[in-house]
C-alpha cells in the first residue's frame, strides 16, 4: 500500500512539473505575439521549427537509444561513461556540421531577415547538444531535470518580457529560449559526471561509425515525424506573404503546444504502461480502454473550446482581430484529439517492439504531408490552409490501426 501511494505521489509530482513546463510554453504564445506582432511572430516560429528539426538531427536518436542503454547499464560506471561521452561526441560533430551548413546557406541563399532569425535560433540547437534528458530518463529520476528545465523556461520568459519590446527585437526570442537552457543543462551534466563518476571516455572512429549506423533508423523516423508538421509551414513561408505566415504560424504553434502536452503525459504514463503490459496484458487492455475514453472526453472539450472560442482566443493572444487566424484555429480544433488517439496507437506499436512499422508509418505520413502541401499551395486558397494539420493527422489513424492489426498473431 505504501509503495502504491509513493508511486502515486511521484506520478503527480512529475505530471505537475511537466505540465508546468508545457503551460509556460503555451503562455509564451500571447506574450510574444503581442510584443512583436503576428507578422514577426511568423518569422520567429519559422526559425523555431528550423531549430527543432536540426535539434532532432544532432540528437541523432540518443533520446531513445540512450534511455535504453543507460537503464541497462545503471550499475556500471564504465559503461555509463562510454554511453555519456559517446553521445555528446556525436552530437558535437553533428552540431558543427549543421552550423557550417547554416552559415553557407545564410550567406548565399536566405534573405537577410530569415537568415538572422535562423542564426539567433541556433542557441536552441546548442542547448539540445548539451541536453542530458536521455540520461535522467534512463536512471528514472526526472524530478531534478524537470525542475531545472522549469527554472530555465521561467528565466527565458523574464528575458523576453524585459528585453523584447517590439518587432525589431523579435530575433532575440529564440536566442533567449536557447540561452536560458544552456546553463541549466551544463549544471545537470556536471552533476551526472560527479554523481555517477563518469570518467572521460575516448571514442574510436570505428565506434563512431557503429553509433551512426545503429541510430540512423531512429533519426530518420524522428526527422520524418517533425517534417510532417513543419513542411507546410516552410511552404507557406516560401509564398512570401508575411501576414499569412503569421496567421498560420499561430495555428501551427497551438497544435505544437498540444503535442507537447500529449508527449509530456505520454512520458509520464508510458514507463508504467510498459511494465503493466508485460506483467498483465489483460489488465493493460482494460486500462488502455479507459485511457481512450478519458482522452476522447477531455480532447472533445478542447475541440469544442477551440472552435467556439476562436474569436475570443485570437485577440487575447495577439492583441487584435485576425479573421484568417480565427478560421485556422477553428479548422484545427479536432487535431489535438486525433493526435492524442495516435499517441496511444504509437504506444501500442512501441510496446510491441514494432520499430519497422513505426518507421514505415512515418515515411508514409511524410509522403502524405508532401503531397498535401503541394495540393494546398497549388490550389492557392489560403482559407483552406488551416485544414492541412487536420488531414495530415487524420491520415495517421488508419495507418496505425492497420499495422497494429498486422502485428497481432
Amino acid at each position: 500500500m505504501q509503495s502504491k501511494a509513493s508511486a502515486f505521489f511521484s506520478f503527480l509530482h512529475l505530471s505537475f512539473i511537466q505540465g508546468a513546463n508545457v503551460l509556460i510554453q503555451i503562455l509564451l504564445i500571447p506574450i510574444i505575439s503581442r510584443k512583436v506582432g503576428l507578422t514577426e511572430f511568423g518569422l520567429i516560429m519559422l526559425a523555431s521549427s528550423y531549430a527543432a528539426l536540426v535539434s532532432i538531427f544532432i540528437n541523432y536518436g540518443s533520446n531513445q537509444s540512450g534511455v535504453k542503454d543507460v537503464a541497462i547499464e545503471t550499475a556500471s560506471p564504465t559503461a555509463l561513461s562510454r554511453i555519456f561521452y559517446s553521445t555528446f561526441y556525436v552530437r558535437g560533430i553533428l552540431y558543427i556540421l549543421s552550423f557550417v551548413v547554416l552559415l553557407l546557406v545564410n550567406q548565399w541563399i536566405l534573405p537577410a531577415d530569415k537568415g538572422k532569425h535562423l542564426l539567433f535560433a541556433n542557441l536552441i540547437i546548442l542547448a539540445e547538444l548539451l541536453n542530458p534528458f536521455f540520461f535522467f530518463v534512463g536512471i528514472q529520476k526526472l524530478s531534478l531535470y524537470n525542475i531545472v528545465n522549469l527554472i530555465s523556461k521561467l528565466l527565458a520568459v523574464v528575458c523576453i518580457l524585459f528585453w523584447v519590446q517590439g518587432p525589431t527585437d523579435g530575433v532575440w526570442v529564440n536566442f533567449f529560449l536557447g540561452a536560458a537552457q544552456i546553463p541549466g543543462y551544463l549544471i545537470l551534466g556536471i552533476y551526472l559526471i560527479q554523481k555517477f563518476k563518469l570518467h572521460h571516455f575516448q571514442i574510436s572512429i570505428s565506434q563512431l561509425k557503429q553509433y551512426f549506423k545503429q541510430n540512423s533508423y531512429l533519426t530518420g523516423n524522428n526527422l520524418s515525424v517533425q517534417l510532417q508538421q513543419s513542411i507546410f509551414l516552410f511552404a507557406v513561408s516560401a509564398m512570401g506573404n508575411a501576414a499569412l505566415l503569421g496567421a498560420y504560424s499561430l495555428c501551427d504553434k497551438i497544435v505544437w503546444s498540444f503535442r507537447m502536452l500529449i508527449i509530456s503525459l505520454f512520458n509520464v504514463v508510458f514507463p508504467r504502461a510498459s511494465i503493466l503490459q508485460k506483467e498483465n496484458p489483460a489488465q493493460w487492455q482494460l486500462v488502455q480502454q479507459k485511457l481512450r475514453w478519458g482522452i476522447g472526453i477531455l480532447f472533445s472539450f478542447v475541440a469544442f473550446g477551440l472552435f467556439f472560442l476562436a474569436h475570443w482566443l485570437v485577440p487575447l493572444i495577439t492583441g487584435h482581430e485576425d479573421p484568417m487566424a480565427v478560421l485556422f484555429i477553428q479548422s484545427i480544433c479536432l487535431v489535438p484529439l486525433l493526435a492524442a488517439i495516435n499517441s496511444l496507437n504509437f504506444a501500442e506499436l512501441l510496446m510491441g517492439n514494432q520499430y519497422a512499422s513505426i518507421f514505415t508509418i512515418s515515411l508514409i505520413l511524410l509522403g502524405i504531408s508532401v503531397v498535401l502541401s503541394g495540393v494546398f499551395i497549388q490550389l492557392g486558397q489560403p482559407v483552406w490552409f488551416g485544414l492541412f494539420p487536420f488531414f495530415a493527422e487524420l491520415g495517421s489513424i488508419p495507418l496505425y490501426r492497420y499495422y497494429i492489426r498486422k502485428s497481432k498473431p
